[in-house]
């Protein structure tokens, strides 16, 4: 036998010694979770426990019995044991989600004006101009005072984005009912803040680090900018979108989340300066320095994962016992699933395990394998992001159908600067408030790093192969696998063919939008933005989330000017992108609607429409634009439209365009609001599905569009954008979508995309 087959059996067998007698339990628990938190009846949480309960209990049982050859009544014994841990994941979960998240004190206060005081805690998030903030209530008054858990949060929109953890918040605005399985128990859109207190110590800290790096990165290039804070810091508000966009599509969005990668760099870097004499205070130094990361990136999933998993290696080198990753791995995810199971339906805390237990149990006998053919460092580069990707790909097909096949070629590229990078990157952050010229020092070497992660990102996400089908890529993978285990020539050959063959097949011009073009819908991602032409003239509706891609698409239908612009409501993804159309053409009048909240992106668009020059027009039902330009009727909303951020969406601009045949374009009307216009409504060639093609449709609007074509303008989400139901809804009509095809343009009978034909 070589020595290459020698090493790769030890490291099968040390892969398959690992103690996985947790893992079915922690697994077990996470379902039981899931099952309670994610749907909204109780019948459906008890079948889907159910339906968890034997699915896991017999998969284990016959696993427990062909691995391990186990007696039968220990086989029942350890299923039992699974069941027991899916029914405590299960009371657990529905015990604080019924307790906590939908507190009976708080159900008349629900669609009422309420005031509340609260302790903010944590950070506040921002979403565009507006941010918000999770809050502890100690009081809330809707007419009485209610009685509340001190577990109980609730979210606060309309918050100083200044706002730090542990000051006092006292706010008036409409109580919300949270949507289902949500962790706090509703949101306050408030009408009049004020804020109160120093925060918490530990908030100004982090405020400070902050602030002084932000200061310090002032200069630096924009991926610097961006990508410096994200890696070091978890912080992705300041990634540039189309960067964004782009690391997406390579699977490169992991850099931006504190994960294990931070936690073994720290707790390596803490064993190395005490060393292994003096366990227990080596230790005690590795746990506080885990709580200091957690408290400096705050609670994002991936770190409470890769925390909860350092806690117990750290526990383990305190009283001197060897730590097994997955006992470690089982142990992190079981406590965490009953300490907050809401991370039970978190994607970001399921992504991180699903990775780390791949990584733990097969990249080291994939690279003892690849390590005979090539050298070791080069089979480890492509072994760890290869069994990653593959091991998320369950939890990847919950939220998203698209892939690429460039993901793991990205992760090699990139993973050479990824530790320098972190640990520069925490240097320049925790060094800039104390020592500037030593974070200024580290700059340097984080800048470089963070330019080749944008090079490679936003070079392999134009090649073929990016945006392509989930399964696709997987099987891709797959294939990949089985080469690169299989004899070096024949190895070589196929993954050379199927690079070869995926390259051809990805390859796909970009679409010509003609001058001959009657309606584009363009693809801005996860937004909107139509582009129709009416007697000469060219009608605009939305334009996109923050970036250039409504822009680039009105360039390229060779647009100098838009007659009407019509903003359907004040959501970011709709209204984002106004900057860069206003550079790239002429824009005449600007109808909006009478609610377009939130009050901090309100704001933001009036500045920028009195910086450029326009004065918006409100609109309402019955409009009708000037004789000499295109005919556009308003059939939503009503003038009296209420206002308030809760009822941005329902109160978005609908309107009817007199192309031949006739268009409906709406904005994100869920079916309530459908209905509500639906009698204005008449058969049209064209229809824009509302809302991103969400469940949420009217089958009474449907029907009486009778679309010949519908639209959905969607990108990638995690909202399950679109759904079946829109589908099977405009079923009669040839549906395309925007996250498949791409721009869609058509021409009179034509319609052309990158796709071969309609989805629906």
């Amino acid at each position: 036998m070589s020595t290459g087959s020698k090493h790769s059996n030890h490291a099968q067998e040390r892969a398959l010694s690992q103690d996985v007698r947790l893992l079915p339990l922690a697994f077990a628990g996470l379902a039981g979770a899931w099952a309670s938190l994610h749907a909204g009846r109780a019948a459906v949480r008890w079948a889907g426990t159910a339906l968890a309960w034997v699915a896991v209990a017999a998969a284990t049982a016959g696993a427990s019995w062909a691995v391990k050859r186990m007696r039968p009544e220990r086989a029942v014994a350890r299923t039992a044991a699974v069941a027991a841990a899916i029914f405590i994941g299960w009371a657990w979960a529905g015990c604080l989600h019924r307790g906590v998240a939908e507190p009976e004190a708080m159900a008349h206060a629900y669609g009422k004006t309420a005031k509340a005081e609260a302790t903010a805690v944590g950070r506040a998030d921002r979403a565009g101009e507006r941010c918000s903030v999770l809050a502890r209530p100690s009081r809330i008054d809707a007419g009485g005072a209610m009685r509340l858990s001190v577990h109980v949060r609730i979210s606060i929109v309309g918050v100083p984005c200044d706002v730090l953890g542990g000051q006092k918040v006292s706010a008036v605005g409409k109580l919300v009912k949270p949507p289902p399985g949500a962790r706090q128990s509703g949101t306050l859109y408030a009408r009049t803040v004020a804020v109160s207190g120093r925060g918490s110590a530990v908030s100004r800290t982090v405020a400070r680090i902050d602030a002084a790096l932000e200061k310090v990165l002032a200069d630096a290039p924009e991926h610097a900018r961006g990508l410096i804070p994200g890696v070091a810091l978890g912080r992705d508000d300041a990634v540039e979108p189309d960067l964004a966009s782009a690391m997406k599509m390579t699977q490169l969005t992991h850099l931006i989340a504190v994960s294990g990668g931070h936690v073994s760099i720290l707790l390596s870097l803490v064993i190395l300066g005490f060393g292994r004499r003096r366990l227990a205070a080596t230790a005690a130094v590795c746990f506080l320095s885990v709580l200091a990361l957690l408290a400096l990136v705050g609670p994002q999933a991936s770190v409470i994962r890769a925390a909860a998993m350092g806690t117990v290696v750290v526990l383990a080198l305190g009283i001197g016992r060897a730590s097994q990753a997955v006992p470690s791995l089982s142990t992190a995810v079981l406590g965490v699933a009953l300490i907050d199971p809401w991370l039970a339906v978190s994607y970001g805390f399921l992504l991180s395990a699903s990775a780390t237990l791949g990584i733990v149990c097969f990249a080291e006998p994939l690279t003892a394998r690849l390590a005979a053919k090539a050298p070791r460092l080069l089979a480890e580069l492509v072994a760890v992001p290869l069994v990653a990707q593959l091991a998320c790909l369950p939890v990847l097909a919950l939220f998203t159908d698209t892939g690429s096949i460039w993901g793991v070629p990205a992760n090699m590229l990139v993973a050479p600067v990824v530790a320098p990078l972190t640990v520069c990157g925490l240097a320049t952050a925790l060094a800039s408030p104390i020592f500037p010229w030593l974070a200024e020092a580290a700059l340097v070497p984080s800048a470089m790093a963070t330019w080749w992660i944008e090079r490679v990102a936003t070079t392999l996400a134009k090649w073929p192969g990016s945006g392509i089908g989930l399964l696709a890529s997987f099987a891709f993978c797959l294939v990949l696998l089985a080469a690169l285990i299989a004899r070096k020539a024949l190895g070589f050959v196929v993954v050379a063919a199927l690079v070869a063959v995926t390259w051809w097949t990805g390859r796909r011009a970009p679409i010509e939008i003609a001058d001959g073009w009657e309606v584009v819908q363009c693809d801005v991602g996860q937004g909107s933005g139509l582009l129709a032409r009416v007697r000469g003239k060219t009608i605009m509706v939305d334009v996109g989330p923050q970036g250039k891609a409504a822009a680039e698409c009105v360039e390229a239908a060779g647009v100098e000017k838009i007659d009407i612009l019509v903003l359907t409501h004040g959501h970011s993804d709709h209204i984002g992108g106004l900057p860069e159309v206003l550079k790239t053409a002429d824009v005449g009048q600007v109808w909006v609607s009478p609610n377009m909240d939130p009050e901090g992106n309100k704001r933001w668009l009036e500045a920028e429409l009195k910086r450029t020059g326009h004065k918006p027009t409100i609109v309402s039902q019955g409009k009708v634009d000037d004789p000499d330009a295109p005919r556009v009727r308003v059939i939503w909303p009503r003038a009296n439209a209420p206002a308030g951020a809760e009822q941005a969406n329902a109160q978005s601009v609908a309107v009817l365009v007199d192309i031949p045949g006739g268009m409906l374009v709406t904005g994100d009307q869920g079916r309530e609001s459908q209905e509500r216009f639906v009698r204005e409504v008449e058969p049209v060639r064209i229809a824009v599905v509302p809302h991103h093609g969400s469940s949420d449709q009217s089958e009474r609007l449907a029907r009486a569009a009778d679309a010949k074509i519908a639209f959905i303008s969607v990108g990638e989400n995690s909202y399950g954008h679109p759904s079946r139901r829109a589908f099977e809804l405009y079923s009669s009509a040839d549906v395309y979508d925007t996250k498949s095809c791409g721009t869609i343009v058509v021409a009179g009978s034509e319609v052309a995309s990158r796709c071969e034909g309609p989805r629906g």
